[in-house]
């Protein structure tokens, strides 16, 4: 996913129960576990070479995602002074393993067992830039936003509502026409030399 839709995704797995026990900044603490494992795009300043290598295994294996969860629980705990570290520690594991899962979604898939093993998770169900996936992270943000009395009902609402989307992406034959512009083919029916819009 989008690091916007990581954030966003990350958002509502905190609202499910942090945000009652921690507040604002315990709900800070488990987004930015929930997109830190996309600190390894760092590897794109060596080359592109190091990016395709690292990218979904150095911040997505599970050795890193446990490291994540200490850190982010142990920032929390200490500097942010939530003094709640097995709390925030499990939040942040839930957050920063949905990212991984997340990503293995898609064609690029994720390297669970880096640096011990190559070994890939990859669905292949989902495209860069799915236009319907954007849309339920949006609209769940916006949702919060105007009716944040109901941030437990939005939060299960847009998980859910991905998880549908996904289950019927699996179920269903590959989209064509419309469906599948609106599903990430529009990138590449850009007229050729378009800029890919990667920056998200």
């Amino acid at each position: 996913m989008t690091l916007p839709e990581h954030a966003i995704c990350s958002l509502m797995i905190a609202e499910l129960g942090v945000r009652q026990r921690l507040g604002l900044r315990g709900v800070l603490v488990v987004v930015a576990a929930g997109i830190a494992p996309d600190l390894d795009t760092a590897a794109k300043l060596f080359g592109d070479q190091y990016f395709w290598k690292l990218h979904h295994a150095l911040g997505h294996s599970i050795l890193s995602v446990f490291a994540i969860s200490v850190v982010s629980a142990a920032v929390g705990s200490f500097v942010m002074r939530q003094k709640s570290f097995a709390f925030l520690f499990g939040w942040s594991l839930v957050a920063a393993t949905a990212h991984c899962l997340t990503d293995s979604l898609y064609w690029w898939g994720v390297k669970p067992l880096w640096p011990l093993d190559e070994y890939e998770l990859c669905f292949e169900l989902l495209e860069y830039l799915d236009l319907i996936v954007l849309a339920i992270w949006l609209g769940g943000a916006a949702w919060l936003y105007r009716s944040p009395q109901s941030r437990h009902r939005v939060a299960t609402c847009t998980l859910t509502s991905f998880a549908i989307y996904v289950a019927m992406r699996a179920a269903l034959p590959k989209p064509t026409g419309v469906f599948h512009l609106l599903t990430g083919g529009w990138m590449y029916a850009a007229p050729q030399g378009t800029p890919v819009i990667d920056w998200w």
